[in-house]
């Protein structure tokens, strides 16, 4: 590795926030360090390189652009995915390679596309679909539901039998279909296609959880922690559920919306993010955009697994445009959201739907793989550094569309369509702290500058240029740990008190303390604690009210930026949460209505007043809260420095099995929050 001038030491919350999140414990105990983690994520890029050739060694050319590659990311000042920096380089992501991909959409009509959803769940990827009414359909006669649970904890070999194994029987005068699921993701993921497609009749469906490892054990493969069968079980019966209610009859969409959702509540130790689409004018459409309403009330507690999208395949009107606003406002502000598909077609004609974000354009049985350039740090430098790290992610990021998706569980649609659009998702972050973020031809240039290094390396292996290269993601974590603003988000103030979540098992806890980092129990999840870092974005400018610097930057305005983006950088779409009040979304819906052509979508969110504390707002904590000068720096004056803070001997720590990892949660922490 080169001795970089320019590295750059990590903040406190970055550092702490890649032990975190992205540091895979060692075998001998402890957690990797930032250099184990880049070099992992240069060696799956050596791998997918050499394999891309025929399996024939990389020329000491080739093995340069790799090194500068380790460089960049060592520096921070750009990334490839959180996905790939918690997986690259392992056996799992060699062998299930749909597990490196951020981004999936997929109609959900029969019990594959169920299954496939499932199975991408599992695999950590966040999933867009469609619920398409006509060939899913309940069981053919209600049956009783029973569950065995899985008491495995109290047995000395924790691992069960991985594949599920079927049954039908008689028991005392009645009929008993068992699906006796496995201690496996693809038996879980082809555990509910059983159930989806079991036509035969029988007096009682057992689900039998007993084969599933007890909650709490780490999977060898991922890396992930065991929630066992305390979120599945629970789930599964409620499918099954479903199923009884519509006996004989084809599943609604809000059917199949439940299933998707139900689904999603299984993952305990990373958050699944979901969207779901349907179309304006459908029967079912306004049901649909109301059905997170009152969820607490009616047990609906699923639903806030997607954020729920319509979308519009002509020219909406202007009261269409203040309906849905009205809606939104009726539900709390923020659903559903809206997609402009005619545009989205124009951009990409393959477009069934979007990815949880909405940044990425997609077929249905679609991927993407995203990376993300820090504009800020590249501020008062030569312009030529950022070309070629932006050259750099966008090589690599082709590379990653190298893949074999032919697993075993997906349908081979998904391959084919890789093999074919090849799409890229060129991202970048740091935007609010951008010297150049308002000159429309510095963005062309980039939009260039990727678009030609993902066609330059396509050429290379003789393989099919990307269909579309550019975009823009939320990007929370990333952007944490290259110490920068949130995608094209501008921070709610210029001192902000960060709150991050953390297990209490956590063995890092214990140095925060030490470091007089405050700790404080998390009131939403009693296994989880809260510790506040404190942030200063010195490069942003913001108003004065009452002594805080706080962002009252108008909707419009955000909205200003997107399209300047979308008109100068952006192929996919530009993802981004407008924070409004409700006195601006009249000028908001004349806003999409007048610039409709150039809309793909956005996520719309009530504004937090930023000059708000927590306890002004009635709230028992806020993920991030604004505070003053004096208060930032008298609290920031009292922390003491972290020593090894991303883990890098790993020397002295234990209790990793007990250690919750929140891997490649892309989409999940972010400003493009699941609603």
């Amino acid at each position: 590795m080169r001795n970089s001038p320019e590295m750059r030491t990590p903040s406190a919350r970055a550092a702490t926030i890649i032990r975190r999140t992205y540091a895979r414990p060692l075998p001998a105990g402890g957690f990797e360090s930032w250099e184990d983690i880049v070099g992992r994520v240069v060696s799956h890029q050596r791998w997918l390189w050499q394999r891309a050739l025929g399996d024939k060694p990389l020329t000491s050319a080739q093995e340069n652009e790799l090194e500068e590659l380790r460089e960049v990311l060592l520096n921070r000042s750009a990334s490839v995915s959180g996905r790939t920096l918690w997986l690259g380089g392992t056996a799992v992501a060699k062998k299930r390679e749909a597990s490196m991909f951020n981004c999936a959409f997929t109609k959900v009509e029969t019990v594959h596309d169920v299954v496939d959803a499932f199975w991408l769940l599992l695999q950590g990827c966040g999933v867009g679909f469609e619920p398409v009414v006509g060939t899913l359909n309940g069981f053919t006669a209600p049956m009783e539901i029973e569950l065995i649970r899985s008491q495995r904890d109290k047995l000395e070999q924790k691992k069960g039998r991985e594949t599920n194994v079927e049954t039908y029987t008689q028991e005392h005068g009645k009929s008993v279909w068992t699906i006796g699921i496995g201690d496996s993701a693809e038996a879980w993921a082809k555990s509910v296609g059983k159930v989806l497609a079991g036509k035969r009749k029988a007096d009682v469906l057992r689900l039998d959880f007993s084969q599933i490892r007890p909650a709490g054990e780490r999977l060898a493969g991922y890396g992930w922690i065991s929630s066992g069968d305390e979120t599945f079980a629970p789930a599964l019966e409620r499918i099954a559920q479903i199923l009884n209610k519509r006996a004989g009859q084809l599943l609604s969409r809000i059917d199949i919306l439940d299933v998707l959702n139900h689904l999603g509540t299984t993952l305990s130790s990373r958050r699944s993010a979901e969207i779901a689409l349907v179309p304006h004018g459908d029967p079912e459409w306004v049901e649909f955009a109301k059905a997170k309403k009152d969820f607490w009330v009616h047990n609906n507690f699923h639903r806030q697994q997607s954020n729920n999208s319509v979308m519009f395949k002509s020219r909406p009107t202007q009261a269409d445009i203040t309906h849905l606003f009205d809606l939104m406002q009726e539900a709390g502000g923020s659903e559903p959201g809206f997609i402009n598909m005619v545009e989205g077609k124009r951009r990409a004609p393959w477009i069934s739907g979007v990815n949880p974000c909405a940044e990425i354009l997609l077929p249905n049985k679609g991927f993407c793989n995203l990376v993300e350039i820090n504009l800020s740090h590249f501020n008062g430098k030569n312009i030529r550094k950022l070309w070629r790290t932006v050259q750099l992610l966008a090589r690599a990021n082709y590379r990653q569309t190298c893949v074999n998706l032919v697993d075993g569980v997906l349908q081979r649609a998904w391959h084919e369509n890789n093999e074919f659009l090849r799409l890229c998702g060129v991202g970048v972050t740091g935007v609010a702290e951008w010297d150049r973020a308002d000159d429309a031809l510095a963005w062309m240039n980039l939009r260039d500058a990727a678009r030609g290094a993902a066609f330059e390396m396509a050429d290379e292996l003789g393989l099919p240029r990307p269909k579309a290269v550019t975009t823009v993601k939320p990007s929370g974590t990333l952007s944490k740990i290259m110490d920068t603003t949130e995608g094209v988000h501008k921070p709610l103030g210029k001192f902000i008190f960060n709150n991050v979540r953390f297990s209490k098992h956590d063995p890092y806890v214990e140095k925060l303390i030490a470091a007089n980092y405050r700790v404080f129990q998390d009131p939403s999840s009693p296994d989880a604690v809260l510790v506040t870092f404190p942030v200063a974005y010195e490069n942003v400018k913001f108003d004065e009210v009452d002594g805080k610097f706080v962002n009252l930057e108008p909707a419009v305005a955000q909205l200003d930026r997107y399209k300047l983006l979308m008109d100068n950088y952006v192929d996919h779409n530009c993802s981004v949460t407008i924070s409004y009040s409700p006195e601006e979304a009249a000028a908001s819906a004349e806003w999409l209505h007048k610039n409709w052509d150039n809309y793909v979508g956005v996520s719309f969110l009530y504004r937090t007043d930023p000059t708000k504390t927590a306890k002004d707002l009635g709230y028992l904590y806020m993920p991030q809260e604004v505070v003053t000068e004096e208060t930032y720096r008298a609290y920031a004056g009292t922390l003491l420095p972290l020593e090894r803070a991303t883990g890098a001997s790993g020397a002295g720590e234990t209790g990793e099995e007990d250690f919750e990892i929140d891997a490649g949660s892309d989409c999940a922490s972010g400003a493009c929050p699941v609603r």
